[in-house]
């Protein structure tokens, strides 16, 4: 989600290309979990597992430990996408490296840990989406902490945005984080679960001021 102006028809194409990446995203949330981690690199650095799952917020394997501080369902207003709103959802943690190689938190996450939101009869899976990292959103460092690659043996605050589907996603205030076997997607432990907070985000496009100025 980049900072754009959408007008006409070419804003109507891509409201509508970005409605339909999203959708695909969520559909398909089990087969993306590993599409961004595909190298041999990421997935030496990220691979390992512990029986127990969670303990508490905190799951630690012998290549890395995350705790999971907070989620947070944040309802965006955005006058460009000619949408009345949409809601992203932002987790924010604590991520250290105990593997021997760079690895960024997203990309750990993404190997090791189940993202569910909790509905009345089941539950759905959550896929990164498209970062609010450059629109001046108050998550703007954590977020790019979130795709840094951190060293070995060293700890860093992050956050992982989550589009939901403008049309079809619930906005549910429970959400379940499952440890998840590195080598064959099995379930380790019992789920974390949390409540969501709430906050607001109003996007306001400045390159026209920034442009006045000049």
């Amino acid at each position: 989600m980049k900072k754009r102006h959408l007008a006409g028809t070419a804003g109507l194409l891509l409201l509508a290309l970005w409605a339909t990446a999203c959708s695909t995203s969520s559909n398909n949330a089990i087969e993306s979990r590993y599409s961004n981690s595909s190298s041999k690199k990421v997935k030496d650095a990220a691979s390992g597992s512990n029986d127990k799952g969670f303990v508490g917020n905190r799951y630690t394997t012998n290549n890395g430990s995350i705790s999971i501080d907070k989620i947070t369902n944040v309802k965006v207003n955005d006058q460009y996408r000619n949408l009345k709103s949409f809601t992203m959802v932002i987790l924010e943690g604590t991520f250290t490296n105990k593997s021997s190689k760079p690895v960024s938190p997203k990309e750990w996450a993404l190997y090791n840990l189940e993202v569910n939101q909790v509905l009345s009869n089941s539950e759905r899976e959550l896929v990164p989406g498209s970062d609010e990292a450059d629109n001046g959103t108050k998550w703007e460092e954590l977020l790019r902490n979130g795709d840094s690659k951190v060293l070995p043996g060293k700890t860093i605050k992050f956050a992982i945005e989550y589009d939901l589907d403008y049309k079809t996603a619930k906005v549910t205030e429970d959400y379940s984080i499952q440890a998840r076997n590195t080598e064959d997607n099995s379930p380790l432990g019992s789920p974390y679960k949390l409540k969501a907070g709430m906050d607001n985000f109003t996007y306001h496009d400045t390159s026209d001021e920034d442009a006045s100025s000049n």
